[in-house]
């Protein structure tokens, strides 16, 4: 019963951060119109970059197999979503890219030739970020609005990147359908979309911290020139030694964000592109699993328990197809939309949710399918993959110290693992994949890479953060 743009799999369906289009014709009706979570604009200074004065010098690391001819640094390429392109507190700014798994274990690799799609200093804020109001209980937000690389307040424009080629394909909302597309056309089809078809305040009901709209066409734009039509186009021109590979995250988040629905399959028809990809250009690499992204404490900010004390009423769904409400319990997750807030804070007089703002039991959707495909293509194609899915559960326990002796705190909104949206990770937690995959490289390619020390590495990011 869930809304048509649940996600099925990754072939079908366009991405991006919480404003999904149907198909090309007609985007998401949803529109973030009066955010309840939003307590106002800021501006504040655009956080320092890192020293990095701990990364080992470039050469000096032994990178077993993954050396190449001619003492050459491997080229080495990320291809993913959030996660590894440094997304958090709901945006992607400049300390966040720098501080992004892939770009830490590049720095410890020794390697020079790293690249991102960096914004420059004076745009550090990037896209606009949150910052989340300590003193109240509920999880208000100021988005940060200074700096940023936007053309102008509130456009889907951004500045463009004019440095060196880039290495860092990751792309908040990323994806099949995403990857093909020409973003110029992308963005351009949006903002005459929605200039002919102006939604009514009404038809708002969205979760907030994703209302980013093309994100990740806006992103890829920035870096793929006018000389490509698409990622993928400007990725064929490429040769990489070595390959990160995270992709299905944001997918995953996204379906249980738009109430959950259908993730997985026997197939997946992206992962077998970037394999394809990699393979034809003799490229080693590891792929990550996807954590249970259920566990976030996005999706646990209200409760059954807390929405009927808060406002005394028995809660119904009023879901599709059916004049009548079906009943949610304790099982139930609720979502950060209007009507969910609304209703807990007792402005909405319905005692009815809807589809979308609930997540009942049968309908979390889960990426076993998906992960158990990667381990048995791991076996059948010789990679290495790295258990994201595993490590995240041990965070989620509060089982994670790291090497160094440093406790990783899954809480929120005071731990040292999720940033302030509470579904990507902080610096820290950042370091923490990093390492991770480290330890995969060394195992599968018989490198020794350094892990980096956590310990240390945290008390650098409270000087800069």
């Amino acid at each position: 019963m869930k809304k048509s743009y649940a996600f099925l799999t990754l072939l079908l369906v366009s991405i991006c951060i919480l404003s999904c289009n149907k198909d090309k014709d007609s985007p998401s009706p949803y529109t973030n119109i009066d955010n309840p979570l939003k307590a106002g604009e800021i501006s504040i200074p655009v956080k320092a970059d890192p020293s990095f004065a701990w990364a080992p010098a470039a050469g000096s690391v032994n990178l077993g197999d993954l050396k190449i001819a001619n003492g050459l640094e491997p080229f080495m390429i990320a291809i993913g979503d959030g996660n590894a392109a440094g997304y958090r507190d709901g945006g992607l700014y400049r300390q966040g890219q720098l501080t992004s798994y892939p770009n830490l274990v590049a720095r410890q690799m020794g390697l020079t030739n790293f690249n991102q799609a960096l914004f420059e200093t004076e745009n550090g804020n990037g896209t606009g970020y949150l910052v989340r109001e300590k003193s109240s209980s509920m999880p208000f937000f100021q988005e940060v609005i200074n700096n940023t690389a936007r053309m102008e307040k509130g456009s889907v424009y951004m500045k463009t990147y004019n440095g060196k080629p880039v290495n860092n394909f990751a792309i908040p909302g990323s994806g099949n359908n995403i990857f093909y597309l020409n973003p110029k056309q992308e963005l351009d089809h949006y903002v005459d979309f929605y200039k002919n078809n102006p939604m009514p305040a009404n038809l708002s009901n969205i979760n907030y911290l994703w209302d980013h709209k093309r994100l990740n066409a806006s992103l890829i734009g920035r870096f793929v020139g006018e000389e490509y039509e698409s990622l993928n186009e400007y990725a064929k021109t490429l040769k990489p030694d070595l390959a990160l590979v995270e992709s299905g995250l944001d997918v995953l988040i996204s379906a249980n964000i738009n109430g959950g629905g259908g993730y997985g399959g026997s197939t997946f028809t992206w992962e077998q592109t970037i394999r394809n990809y990699l393979q034809e250009k003799g490229a080693r690499y590891v792929y990550a699993t996807v954590p249970d992204v259920i566990d976030f404490p996005y999706f646990h900010w209200f409760s059954y328990e807390t929405l009927m004390k808060k406002n005394g009423k028995v809660i119904g769904v009023q879901a599709e197809n059916t004049d009548h409400p079906m009943a949610v319990n304790a099982e139930s997750l609720f979502l950060p939309t209007a009507t969910v807030v609304n209703f807990y804070d007792g402005s909405n007089k319905n005692s009815n949710l809807t589809d979308i703002d609930v997540i009942r039991k049968a309908e979390i959707a889960r990426p076993n399918l998906y992960n158990d495909l990667l381990v048995r293509w791991s076996k059948e194609y010789n990679y290495g993959v790295v258990d994201f899915y595993v490590v995240y559960k041990k965070i989620m326990a509060g089982n994670y110290i790291s090497e160094d002796g440093f406790k990783i705190d899954p809480s929120y909104p005071n731990g040292n693992f999720f940033s302030a949206d509470g579904i990507y990770p902080t610096a820290v937690g950042q370091a923490v994949l990093a390492n991770e995959v480290i330890k995969v490289l060394n195992t599968t390619y018989r490198a020794q890479i350094p892990l980096i020390n956590i310990g240390k590495y945290a008390i650098e990011m409270e000087k800069v953060k």
